[in-house]
């Protein structure tokens, strides 16, 4: 029962995250890069950067919308984005935002539904964010910075870039040094602090280590390239989620032409497909889960109250396929200090 299974995951992943040896390696690794960041990517179920890269949970903070269109003028997200910031000013830490977009190689199709699969589109909303940045914060902020990153899903590459088409690879460059590709990404990025920089070089570095090893097992199967999501995420809090292709995610942002709730809708439209084209799914079964987080107990009761109303739109946005689809349903409530989910 997926039901059962997800909530035996989070339990599992909660003790994980809790235990003293994880706390300890997650307070090693902020000492030693205390940059703050924030990840702007897409509800694709196969983009998961903690599982390319080997970042610890927790440290990578994740912003999802459908084709990682996001604007800094939704207030919601303005203010999130606000609140992470001054944060990190207070404990003297950086914040780098990572603009994303993400595209195949082998097949257009397997590329960004959000964009209708244009790899230039996708490409252009993500320097559109970046650039909304540069205007809030200014390019040369050793507070606040952002970057240009693309996401390769054939082989789950890392592709540094910058507006200027100037880019690094890592699945191209897998048996580059240390030293070339932090000279490639000192290249890449100009405008970004010395800390920022030294700060990135994990993601790489954790991805180089991770295409070696694809590269070693072999040719990829087909159903991990292609759409094998089965559950619909909607909220925030889904950092121990960490089950790649079998979710989409998607928070309460809104974008011009794609609010929160039209997301949702292709979301069910994806997952309907997905059960209607892929063989794998054939015996699996189809979830829904809402989630909103809170970090302290004054916080908890608007945390319920806001997974009520994500629950409320997104029954109606999926609209007759939560019966197609034999859906079921789990709504709760996310402590962030601890990554345990309480179902309501």
């Amino acid at each position: 029962m997926l039901k059962k299974e997800i909530i035996e995951l989070n339990e599992a992943r909660s003790k994980e995250f809790c235990a003293p040896a994880a706390r300890d390696e997650r307070a090693m690794y902020a000492s030693k890069h205390p940059t703050n960041i924030l990840v702007f990517k897409c509800m694709d179920g196969r983009i998961n950067l903690p599982f390319i890269t080997g970042v610890p949970i927790g440290i990578l903070h994740p912003f999802r919308h459908i084709g990682g269109k996001f604007v800094l003028g939704d207030p919601y997200l303005g203010r999130l984005v606000l609140d992470e910031k001054e944060q990190a000013v207070r404990q003297g830490r950086p914040t780098l935002a990572l603009c994303t977009y993400h595209f195949s190689k082998g097949d257009p199709h397997r590329g960004c539904a959000g964009h209708k699969y244009d790899t230039e589109s996708a490409c252009r909303g993500a320097i559109a964010l970046k650039k909304e940045f540069d205007v809030v914060f200014g390019t040369n902020n050793p507070a606040m910075g952002a970057i240009l990153l693309g996401i390769e899903t054939d082989e789950d590459s890392l592709i540094f870039t910058n507006e200027d088409g100037d880019s690094f690879s890592i699945a191209e460059n897998s048996e580059a040094s240390d030293t070339e590709v932090l000279t490639a990404l000192t290249r890449i990025y100009p405008n970004i602090s010395k800390q920022m920089l030294n700060d990135l070089l994990p993601l790489a570095f954790g991805n180089r280590a991770y295409i070696r090893s694809k590269k070693l097992a072999g040719d990829r199967p087909h159903s991990e390239l292609v759409h094998g999501e089965n559950i619909i995420c909607v909220g925030r809090g889904f950092d121990w989620l960490h089950l790649p292709n079998r979710a989409l995610i998607i928070g309460p942002y809104e974008y011009y032409e794609h609010t929160w709730r039209d997301a949702i809708a292709i979301a069910g439209n994806i997952v309907r497909s997905n059960f209607e084209n892929n063989a794998d799914l054939k015996h699996s079964e189809a979830l829904l889960i809402i989630s909103a987080p809170y970090r302290d107990f004054e916080e908890k009761g608007i945390a319920k109250m806001k997974a009520d109303f994500f629950y409320k739109v997104s029954q109606d946005a999926l609209g007759d396929n939560i019966q197609a689809l034999k859906m079921e349903v789990l709504v709760g409530v996310t402590d962030m200090t601890t990554m345990k989910f309480h179902q309501l």
